[in-house]
């Protein structure tokens, strides 16, 4: 007995079937009732369908697909991220996308990453470069020219606070401190004690002192306007002077100094000095072999990092050292004290100016400009002038 086309379609599998409905069941029951071999002109198909009803495929059961099988798999990725926008949208604060920062890549291969700056440190550095310029050389014939940039000096605030106790009670000076802005950086982060700065070019000095001038006027503003965020500090004063007046280092806990094209009697000079002092730590860009064999510095290396500069494309090595022993020589320590500390006479007027607060520092700065610039009221116009002629 053979089945007709109708009842079963040929090249179909009974896998494909899904759930068994009537017209499956009287074929499956016409299957088990047939005994004898299909026809010889039956088709292959036909007879392959008919064979999975022949008695030896009596026990199987007959296995519905699932519907996973038959339907396609939905996209589980795209429809979270659908209900995560639609969420974000309905409650107006989209979800921010964290992003690892992106490293810059440098020659041969190497990458560094981006250095964090504070706001406080941006807005001074803003000042200054809307007053002087980003260069800031003008090293007026000097051995150098530019000075470091504000990553690079970030980057050497950020060991000499890892490795050296950098802080809020550190006192601070930068021999050669040109236009003063390391003295201005630690100033505001980590906002140090006392910042001191000597300069002996007077160029450069009086370009420093215009920019801390304009720096603490904007303080000076932020304390009217009340502002609470990003303030800028004012703990940091610039001198006009030869460091070679002094005869010890004391009171500052950090002697900072870009020493590129100082001369070898000078370095005899300062390391006399620092020897002699209670310093505890020195930041400079001339390595061991030089600072402690050549000049006899009293120190001992803690690290070392590569630093950039403005103005050229040279790229100096920077290197903070600690002492490495106590001076033997018990005469020669500072006697005279400020503030209860040891401190050498040159430095005691700049450290009390920088106790006397904002305004004392303010005033002391106007003083300077005043005398050596210019004055520091507004200047009267021709206009202005006649107008106030015409009212009297």
């Amino acid at each position: 007995m053979s089945l007709s086309h109708d009842e079963i379609e040929p090249n179909r599998n009974v896998s494909e079937v899904a759930t068994p409905t009537k017209r499956s069941k009287s074929l499956a029951s016409r299957a088990e009732a047939a005994s004898e071999p299909p026809a010889k002109g039956a088709k292959m198909s036909e007879q392959s369908n008919v064979s999975s009803f022949s008695p030896l495929a009596r026990s199987a059961n007959i296995v519905t697909p699932s519907t996973s099988v038959l339907t396609p798999k939905k996209n589980v990725e795209s429809t979270t991220n659908t209900t995560n926008a639609r969420n974000a949208r309905r409650s107006l604060t989209p979800a921010i996308k964290k992003e690892a920062p992106k490293e810059k890549k440098l020659p041969f291969g190497g990458t560094s990453k981006s250095i964090a700056i504070a706001n406080n440190v941006r807005r001074v550095y803003r000042i200054v470069n809307k007053h002087t310029g980003s260069i800031g050389g003008n090293s007026h014939g000097g051995a150098i020219y530019g000075e470091l940039t504000v990553g690079s000096m970030q980057k050497m605030t950020n060991l000499m606070i890892e490795h050296t106790g950098l802080g809020k009670e550190s006192r601070f000076i930068d021999v050669g401190c040109g236009l003063g802005k390391p003295n201005l950086h630690v100033a505001q982060m980590p906002g140090v004690e006392f910042s001191f700065g000597i300069e002996l070019c007077s160029t450069r000095w009086m370009l420093g002192i215009a920019n801390l001038h304009q720096i603490l006027q904007r303080a000076k503003m932020d304390e009217v306007e009340g502002r609470s965020t990003d303030l800028i500090g004012h703990r940091c004063v610039l001198e006009h002077g030869d460091i070679r007046e002094a005869n010890f280092f004391d009171p500052f806990t950090h002697v900072y100094m870009f020493d590129i094209g100082f001369p070898p009697l000078l370095f005899h000079v300062l390391s006399d000095m620092f020897n002699k002092s209670s310093s505890e730590f020195l930041i400079c860009y001339h390595g061991p072999k030089l600072m402690i064999d050549t000049y006899e510095f009293d120190v001992e290396l803690i690290v070392q990092t590569p630093t950039s500069m403005h103005g050229s494309s040279e790229v100096h090595t920077g290197y903070i050292y600690k002492r490495a022993q106590k001076s033997k020589i018990a005469g020669s320590r500072c006697k005279t004290k400020t503030f209860g500390v040891p401190c050498d006479p040159l430095f005691a007027a700049a450290w009390k100016t920088c106790k006397s607060g904002l305004d004392g520092v303010l005033k002391h700065v106007a003083q300077h400009v005043d005398e050596h610039i210019g004055s520091t009221e507004k200047r009267i116009t021709r206009s202005a002038a006649k107008k106030a002629h015409t009212k009297a």
